[in-house]
């Protein structure tokens, strides 16, 4: 006697339900997470003519607080966003001054902040004022090879293995490794102060800078580096705070991006080198005004006579 088969309609149904599995929950359908939920849509921020934006504010390490965004739009692609900010790397802008920028354009100048040249510029200039502080013998000095650091002191220990001893020591009470020097002895205190405060102080030596002259670098944005910061008269000097109300009233109306001329300066005449004469000109519906030297000729008015004819 044959085993007993499933009848023909549990087949389908089995069927079915498998088929309906793979669709909802397989590959090609919507992705569930572990409970069998579908993950939620990140959330939008939206703004709108009465509606305020609500977003995160995302700090920059390089610009830090010193600037902020101006958003201008209406819901299409030709809305813009830029950020007010003190130029950025190398120009000849002073650092007080204030720059707008495409804030998608941002990423461009600080990748440009410093060239390739500059930088190993700058290397090269730490390495020299170093070398400097080290011929004065101020907390370092080279040993006879002239290739090793020591501190400048008599009977001071070699540099390196007294480091790592000191580390180990501020590891061990709890401490930052980097305060080691709280747990090195006296004399080595004073000595790597002395050699810290001289490298801080120690300007660039006029002989290598008058060998090595800065090489030229200008930190321009856009593309393909071509566009230039450009300083905003109006803004310059004043803090992050007053920078940004400025900017908000000079958009809204309230003030202006320059002062106006008085009406002083306006009828004063300045003549500089040779006088010229001067030309007035017309205003509406009235018949502009003779430059000539020569005098006017005058027109006599016509009369009206009244009836009686006196």
């Amino acid at each position: 006697m044959s085993a007993p088969t499933e009848s023909n309609a549990t087949l389908a149904t089995a069927r079915g339900q498998a088929t309906r599995g793979r669709g909802r929950g397989g590959g090609r359908g919507t992705p569930r997470t572990s409970a069998g939920k579908t993950p939620a849509k990140p959330a939008i921020s939206k703004i709108g003519p009465n509606r305020l934006l609500e977003v995160e504010w995302v700090k920059d390490n390089v610009l830090k607080q010193n600037c902020f965004v101006l958003f201008a739009g209406a819901g299409n692609p030709a809305d813009q966003q830029w950020t007010f900010h003190h130029p950025i790397g190398e120009t000849s802008l002073d650092a007080s001054q204030w720059v707008a920028t495409p804030t998608r354009d941002i990423g461009y100048l600080l990748q440009r902040r410093e060239s390739e040249a500059l930088a190993s510029w700058k290397r090269q200039q730490e390495l020299a004022k170093r070398r400097s502080v080290l011929a004065a013998k101020a907390g370092r000095m080279l040993d006879s090879s002239g290739q090793t650091e020591v501190w400048s002191f008599e009977g001071a220990p070699a540099i390196q293995p007294t480091i790592r001893s000191c580390m180990t020591a501020a590891k061990a009470a709890g401490a930052s490794e980097s305060e080691w020097l709280t747990y090195a002895e006296q004399a080595v205190r004073v000595a790597e102060q002395n050699f810290k405060e001289a490298l801080r102080t120690q300007a660039i030596p006029a002989d290598w800078l008058r060998d090595n002259p800065q090489p030229a670098h200008e930190t321009k944005g856009g593309p393909l580096g071509t566009n230039p910061q450009c300083a905003i008269p109006y803004l310059n000097g004043l803090s992050t705070a007053a920078a940004k109300d400025k900017v908000i009233r000079v958009a809204i109306g309230l003030e202006q991006s320059e002062e106006p001329p008085s009406s002083d300066d306006e009828d004063e005449e300045v003549v500089t080198g040779e006088a010229k004469p001067h030309v007035t000109l017309p205003f509406r519906g009235s018949s502009p005004k003779s430059t000539s030297s020569e005098p006017t000729k005058s027109v006599a008015k016509n009369t009206v006579k009244p009836k009686d004819g006196k």
